[in-house]
């Protein structure tokens, strides 16, 4: 019996093994507004979350993302750590770039066509790529295959700091719907199942190391197979205006009484200036004293 047990104990065991672990999703949090796509970052736009998970363990650049949305679009706003800059390469996957995918009703299929579901991933490069005849957008899934073009997607790059790419650059995006037919209406709390992809030439000779958000089954393969996303953006509500208190000091249906009035002392009076007599004045009034006494003077004779 106890040899049995151990049997069936361990063919649950190898059972439990063979299951497939799969990534668990992270959690990226769009607040609901518009942004301006000018490089720079609006308040609206929610947390970063770390684009910093190394394909293979290849060392290289990184970066974090934000989000936002509102009823036609939603945005990226990503900041890229780059100290090697390569803008050009013969293949646009090579060259530095962030892609983004977006599985826009979160299918999770098994191919770009998704079954039917836009399946977006969108490459903006850190500069024109000048061995692809200048191009700075480009893409897959399958976008272009229902009638989107790239060169209607609003984008801005930008250096990260400086006037130069040596330390990053700046992309944000707008990834308007009204591209695609078939896209479900985002709505408040709804989810859509993105991915991110930084790719870096070190040293001018192609790609040589991709980060992401995660690493999971099947990553890398994001522009193949969609379930291969594994960041659950979360349309979330518009920012509550900001409320300015104001202390009620009885105006407005208060009690005037209560209003502090401040309290002013009156001046002190002025002291009164000493009184002095004119010359005429005091001409007469020596007179009188001498005439009364001389009267005094007889009386005592």
């Amino acid at each position: 019996m106890k040899k049995f047990l151990a049997l069936v104990l361990c063919a649950a065991l190898f059972a439990v093994l063979a299951i497939p672990v799969t990534a668990a999703t992270v959690p990226i949090n769009a607040p609901k507004g518009t942004p301006v796509i000018d490089g720079e970052k609006d308040d609206i736009y929610g947390d970063f979350v770390a684009i910093d998970s190394m394909h293979e363990g290849t060392p290289g650049a990184t970066g974090r993302v934000a989000s936002a949305w509102d009823d036609a679009n939603i945005y990226f706003y990503a900041e890229i750590f780059d100290t090697t800059p390569n803008h050009n390469h013969n293949n646009d996957w090579e060259g530095d770039s962030l892609e983004i995918f977006i599985d826009w009703n979160s299918a999770k299929g098994d191919d770009t066509y998704n079954d039917g579901n836009p399946y977006w991933q969108i490459r903006i490069h850190s500069s024109p790529n000048e061995d692809t005849g200048g191009t700075q957008i480009s893409g897959g899934g399958n976008f272009a295959d229902m009638g989107g073009d790239y060169q209607a997607i609003p984008y801005s790059v930008k250096p990260l700091e400086g006037n130069n790419f040596n330390s990053g650059y700046i992309v944000e995006v707008a990834m308007p719907i009204a591209l695609n037919s078939g896209i479900n209406s985002l709505a408040e709390n709804g989810t859509v199942m993105v991915s991110f992809q930084i790719n870096d030439n070190q040293e001018d000779m192609g790609r040589s190391s991709m980060a992401y958000i995660i690493i999971g089954d099947d990553t890398s393969q994001e522009w193949q197979w969609p379930h291969a996303c594994y960041g659950l953006l979360t349309l979330g509500a518009a920012p509550a205006p900001a409320v300015v208190e104001v202390e009620d000091l009885g105006a407005g249906g208060g009690d005037p009484a209560e209003i502090p009035v401040p309290v002013v002392e009156a001046p002190a009076p002025a002291a009164p200036a000493p009184v002095t007599a004119d010359p005429i004045t005091l001409i007469v009034l020596g007179s009188l004293i001498s005439a009364a006494g001389v009267v005094i003077a007889r009386k005592r004779k």
